[in-house]
């Protein structure tokens, strides 16, 4: 079955319409998804090269070792999601929602952050190296092994954030 299917399919059994849980391992997307809830999904080293999500939720879902180039993803929802050892390449994240996200061992390189939020949430080994970033908010973010290298925000609002502290 290709990843598209897996994805609408996984779309479908969370609004109650039949499907099946999503679990990609392995595969490869291209593809444009719209307003569609892969909560809970589970996508591990699987390779998203020019996919397009937009207002879609990934409320709790867990990516592990998984590749993404050139995505977008917009007005999309990641609260809660587990983000394990995987990279972003040149992707674009605007009007996105992270609150009590974890990512570990994951890093963004020349990717665009635009109006994205982190409330609450915990990095470990996260780099975000040549990214640009406007209007990024956090409140209540903790973070150890964090890395911004060559990385320029705009607007950056960190609230009761501690980042890379030897506490």
């Amino acid at each position: 079955m290709t990843a598209q299917r897996i994805i609408l399919e996984h779309d479908l059994w969370r609004k109650g319409a039949g499907g099946a849980p999503a679990g990609l391992t392995g595969q490869a997307d291209s593809s444009t998804y719209v307003d569609l809830d892969l909560d809970l999904a589970k996508f591990t080293e699987t390779t998203f090269a020019g996919s397009c999500f937009t207002g879609t939720t990934f409320r709790k879902a867990q990516w592990a070792g998984c590749r993404f180039t050139d995505c977008i993803f917009s007005a999309c929802d990641f609260e809660g999601i587990a983000i394990r050892g995987c990279a972003f390449t040149h992707c674009v994240f605007e009007q996105a929602r992270f609150g009590r996200s974890t990512l570990a061992s994951s890093q963004f390189m020349r990717c665009e952050l635009r109006e994205v939020n982190f409330d609450q949430g915990q990095w470990s080994k996260v780099r975000l190296l040549d990214c640009t970033a406007t209007t990024v908010k956090a409140r209540g973010l903790r973070g150890e092994g964090v890395d911004f290298t060559r990385s320029g925000f705009e607007q950056l609002e960190f609230e009761d954030t501690i980042l890379n502290s030897a506490m």
